[in-house]
């Protein structure tokens, strides 16, 4: 598998959807939302994706400028994104929210009508360091996690991340789905031809299923357990059916269902809220306390097999910071689509190492 450091991905990523005619912000923008997925050691949600994001983008590319403001408040927004890039929609977003905040304590902005988001753990941080706690649920993807007891994909991943500022280090982050795993995470195990852990995906004889393409080769009969699998899978079947009927009717775009002529309706909405601190308690005795939080509970003594106790995010900023150094390695599948968009946009692949 190739080597490849951030700089020349980043290049790359500008260069191809640059090709592909979109915006240079833009551009920027979804470049390094993927990068910045790899370096945080989220493969599933990194630049694998750039060859399909840019031969969408070259069909069509609805501009974030002709969005749609349905509702606006002082403390929040709804926005019929018009088919805008995902990405670019909730970075700006984003702004929208924390700005609210300021003025009301609460910002919310709801999306509907956009395309992929990419990684939710890329925007609340990017709250936190505004000084305020940052929250974003999706009920968007495809149809991919079980009910508690059945192998029919039935939900959305549903995921949420959260992420609140610290004294020593960057903000705290946690970014999770109510299922097991993410739908990313299982094409990377197809990509590399590796098996999948059992606890991830389920079959009808309620069997674990361990080939990545069986998944994707037989979507009428194998799904995503719940969070919890056999034995408490109904916490996050219940947490995802409660994800949804927060963020599909409060964003415009609706809870998820399948109507009498069996065409999926609804769903992929992104709820972004930021909550400023201030409003509660002083800055710097939020941080203290959270940080006080922090020492306690990672200062608990590792059990065999462990070094350390992680608080949510800091494994993540331990990946970046080997990364960086070492370069990103991709799948000889993905090496072999940036030959193909290297060719269709006319832009130099990255360099190795």
């Amino acid at each position: 598998m190739p080597i490849v450091q951030h700089q020349e991905l980043r290049r790359f990523g500008y260069d191809v959807f640059k090709a592909a005619g979109i915006p240079d912000e833009d551009a920027r923008i979804v470049s390094e939302h993927l990068v910045h997925s790899n370096l945080f050691g989220h493969d599933s949600h990194g630049v694998s994706h750039l060859p399909r994001y840019a031969q969408g983008m070259k069909r069509g590319y609805p501009s974030w400028e002709d969005r749609e403001v349905v509702k606006d408040t002082p403390c929040l927004q709804v926005i019929n994104g018009k088919g805008a890039n995902g990405i670019v929609a909730v970075t700006k977003a984003v702004d929208i929210a924390v700005e609210k905040a300021r003025k009301c304590t609460f910002g919310f902005v709801g999306l509907n009508h956009v395309t992929h988001i990419g990684r939710l753990g890329d925007f609340p941080p990017r709250i936190a360091d505004q000084g305020m706690v940052g929250i974003v649920w999706l009920n968007g993807g495809g149809l991919f996690m079980t009910p508690f007891g059945s192998a029919d994909r039935r939900l959305r991943p549903e995921p949420m991340a959260f992420s609140a500022p610290r004294k020593n280090g960057p903000p705290f982050m946690l970014d999770m789905t109510m299922c097991t795993v993410a739908g990313g995470k299982i094409e990377q195990k197809r990509l590399r031809g590796e098996p999948m852990p059992e606890g991830w995906v389920i079959d009808r004889q309620g069997k674990w299923v361990t080939d990545p393409n069986v998944y994707g080769d037989d979507p009428e009969n194998t799904g995503v357990a719940p969070l919890g699998g056999l034995q408490f899978g109904h916490k996050g079947f219940g947490l995802g059916m409660m994800a949804e009927m927060l963020v599909g009717p409060l964003t415009g775009a609706g809870c998820t269902h399948v109507n009498d002529r069996g065409a999926e309706r609804n769903g992929n909405g992104t709820m972004v809220l930021a909550i400023d601190i201030e409003s509660f308690t002083e800055l710097e005795t939020y941080k203290d306390d959270v940080e006080g939080l922090a020492q306690w509970v990672c200062g608990s003594r590792p059990l065999p097999g462990f070094d350390k106790i992680y608080a949510p995010g800091e494994i993540e900023q331990a990946k970046w910071t080997k990364l960086i150094e070492d370069g990103i390695d991709l799948p000889d599948g993905t090496w072999e689509e940036f030959g193909k968009a290297s060719e269709e946009f006319g832009v130099a692949l990255p360099k190795t190492s």
